[in-house]
């Protein structure tokens, strides 16, 4: 990996994933881009005005891009090159613009919020992101810490394992950390069980010859929950899922579950486009 982007909002959290990001660029000797998207305050009456200007917000902006990459480094090992972009607009449309223009290898999200209007918010934004950003991205719950990576799960339906599979990449990270890679299926009372998911298994098997693959049927009501207990019982250090319209990533995300993983855990879960 070469370029990593990092949206941030100088909360906590944001600046805890830029944390991450530079850590593990510093794995992977790669650049940081720290990306700050912001909107333009207008008042709110008969008449509407701006009540800041432009220049002076993409200054004060830029500023602060500066603090959070010299507070940042000092949390490296060694130094890394950070890299900073400011401008007005949404955050998810201008993500994706700036995604266009220096093609990352990865996104790095960190997932602000604890009470429930800003999670509803960040948790829509997160999941935008991930469907219309058609870049890795890796989404870093509160307070996590970048280690190591020494075991990592793929939650898979085996369902069209070889349209859907990011096989290079996935291939490429476990190779680069030396990881053990962890296949997981979740199900309950066998709802999804068909005699083409036995048939998908063995196929995905045969696509991951040589990586030692271990395989894991987890019974549980909902994905979140399944997989939120074994991260805990096997200590998984990244949980990596493949977005599809409508399926894994929006029951993971969102706002509807009462036990969501990005909410519950320490594992950072890293989207990557099949």
């Amino acid at each position: 990996m070469k370029k990593i982007i990092v949206p941030v909002d100088f909360s906590k959290t944001a600046n805890n994933a830029a944390v991450f990001a530079g850590n593990l660029a510093n794995f992977y000797n790669a650049d940081v881009w720290l990306y700050h998207s912001y909107e333009l305050p207008v008042s709110i009456g008969e008449f509407t005005y701006p009540l800041f200007d432009v220049a002076e917000m993409q200054v004060a902006a830029m500023h602060e891009l500066e603090m959070l990459a010299e507070n940042t480094q000092q949390h490296i090992r060694s130094n890394v090159v950070f890299n900073l972009k400011a401008e007005m607009g949404l955050i998810v449309d201008g993500l994706a613009s700036f995604c266009e223009a220096i093609k990352p290898d990865l996104v790095i999200m960190g997932l602000t919020g604890k009470d429930a209007l800003t999670k509803l918010v960040v948790g829509s934004n997160t999941i935008k992101a991930i469907h219309e950003i058609k870049y890795p991205i890796l989404v870093i719950p509160p307070m996590a810490e970048f280690i190591p990576v020494r075991k990592i799960g793929f939650a898979c339906d085996y369902k069209q394992v070889k349209e859907t599979t990011p096989l290079s990449l996935l291939k490429k990270i476990v190779t680069d950390f030396n990881a053990e890679l962890h296949i997981l299926n979740i199900d309950f009372e066998n709802r999804n069980f068909s005699p083409e998911e036995v048939h998908e298994s063995f196929l995905l098997d045969d696509m991951l010859e040589g990586m030692k693959a271990n395989y894991h049927s987890i019974e549980a009501e909902d994905i979140s929950t399944g997989i939120n207990w074994f991260a805990d019982k096997e200590k998984l250090d990244w949980v990596v899922v493949v977005p599809k319209k409508h399926t894994l990533v929006q029951k993971i995300f969102s706002r509807s579950q009462s036990n969501q993983l990005i909410y519950h855990t320490h594992v950072p879960v890293l989207c990557i486009h099949q």
